[in-house]
């Protein structure tokens, strides 16, 4: 064995080993680090790595350490641990409301005091409850990795007191985002209005002529699902015979980038037994389905045809090759139930389901504001209203039918329904033991809105 030092650091060799060269060094925290490299240069390497991360350390330690300089570090620990892309954005935005209250203090500096006025600026910006929690939370969690990679002795002890926001508690918002019976009837009918422009019926026919994203919009309102939810079911997640459809996606879009990801919670997975509307919207959005599906495969072999008359040899190959490419990927936003996919009409009826859904709104001349997530609070707190004094209506089962991780979730948000019932509370909870977060049970979801 033949051993070398070469500064802050070690390199052996290990005869007999696949990579034979053992870089070991001790860190700042004063934990040795050793790893095994293939060639002297890649060990060299890593010793000079390690030793830069060092004297980082040292000259940060030595001029202090800002809370920002710091966030931007947990930030950067936080992205390695494969987050969700959605948790990691929210992440940062609350980072970055602390960062701008207490960005510019010393690291060592933070105490309670600090802390505790940090929150009480939030609460007069009118924010939630929440976000004080959350903001609270990031703080914690900073000073917590400070703590532990030694930029700090100890972590300090945060004694803070959350007071009660004056404006956008969830409760709140959700008396005010949902519809109302005769509300409802106006969406209703508006969403199955024709919505399609005059340039763009000859490729529709009867059937198309109404909007596809309104058929969205009405099984969004009538499962009460997330959006997230609605836009991730693809047409093998429904079973027709049991007319069922299975929830274990959420849809979300990070910098414009659409991505598919596990639910929002574990007890976000479920299978639910759909109601007599939810079956009716499906049915059509199947129809336009149906229907479209067969105007791609036309269209792909009208092009297939005209790119054998315009091209030959390569490039007629790769003509077709291009087209190919083009409708496979048609077909791949075409298998979403509620995609967003308006083939064959173009760019100039499409819309986000937001926007559709704001157009509505504005179109049946909705006085309060209404959000597409407001569709769900609309089908809840229709069922409730129906169910509540049905002696079988059972709490624990209800809140898992809507995907909540636990009754407190459903009764915090929908307290206004009076949701406090003693003999429906008591039982949810004793039921909800018998719970799990993959428990595929299917679940009815009734119809709202009747009397």
């Amino acid at each position: 064995m033949e051993r070398r030092k070469k500064g802050s650091g070690q390199i052996t060799r290990v005869e007999g080993r696949k990579s034979p060269w053992r870089a070991s060094v001790v860190d700042s925290t004063g934990k040795q680090k050793s790893r095994f490299f293939k060639t002297e240069k890649e060990a060299k390497a890593f010793l000079r790595e390690v030793n830069a991360d060092a004297n980082k350390l040292k000259t940060l330690l030595e001029t202090g350490v800002s809370f920002r300089a710091f966030a931007e570090i947990f930030l950067q620990e936080k992205e390695k641990e494969n987050m969700k892309p959605t948790a990691y954005k929210t992440l940062v935005a609350n980072t970055e409301r602390v960062c701008e209250k207490i960005g510019h203090v010393m690291l060592r500096d933070i105490d309670s005091d600090l802390v505790q006025q940090m929150i009480f600026d939030i609460a007069k910006e009118g924010y939630s409850k929440s976000v004080m929690e959350k903001s609270k939370i990031v703080v914690g969690s900073i000073l917590k990795m400070a703590a532990a990679k030694h930029y700090l002795d100890t972590v300090p002890v945060l004694n803070i007191t959350i007071p009660n926001a004056k404006t956008q508690d969830a409760d709140k918002l959700a008396k005010n985002n949902w519809m109302r019976d005769d509300e409802i009837r106006a969406y209703e009918e508006e969403c199955k209005r024709t919505y399609v422009p005059k340039k763009y019926t000859k490729y529709a026919g009867k059937e198309l002529l109404v909007h596809t994203g309104g058929y969205k919009l009405l099984f969004i309102l009538h499962t009460g699902l997330r959006v997230g939810e609605a836009l991730a079911l693809t047409w093998a997640d429904y079973d027709d015979y049991s007319k069922t459809i299975l929830v274990d996606k959420n849809m979300v879009y990070v910098d414009g980038e659409k991505i598919t990801q596990t639910t929002k919670t574990e007890a976000g997975e479920r299978v639910i037994v759909l109601n007599k509307q939810a079956v009716m919207d499906l049915q059509m959005l199947r129809k336009q389905f149906d229907e479209q599906s067969e105007i791609i495969e036309q269209r792909m072999a009208e092009e297939l045809r005209q790119a054998e008359i315009d091209y030959a040899g390569p490039e007629q190959k790769s003509a077709k090759r291009i087209i190919k490419e083009k409708y496979d990927a048609i077909r791949r936003e075409h298998k979403y139930i509620c995609g967003s996919s308006n083939f064959p009409f173009g760019s100039g009826v499409s819309c986000s389901t937001s926007q559709g859904h704001r157009k509505i709104c504005k179109k049946i001349g909705l006085t309060h504001n209404v959000t597409v997530h407001g569709l769900r609070h609309t089908y809840v707190t229709h069922y409730y209203i129906k169910h509540k004094n049905d002696p079988d209506f059972d709490l624990a089962t209800f809140s898992k039918s809507i995907g909540h991780s636990s009754i407190r979730t459903t009764m915090e948000i929908y307290a206004h329904l009076d949701m406090t019932q003693n003999r429906f509370v008591q039982r949810a909870i004793e039921d909800l033991k018998d719970f799990t977060a993959k428990n595929y049970k299917p679940i009815f979801l009734g119809a709202i809105g009747a009397k």
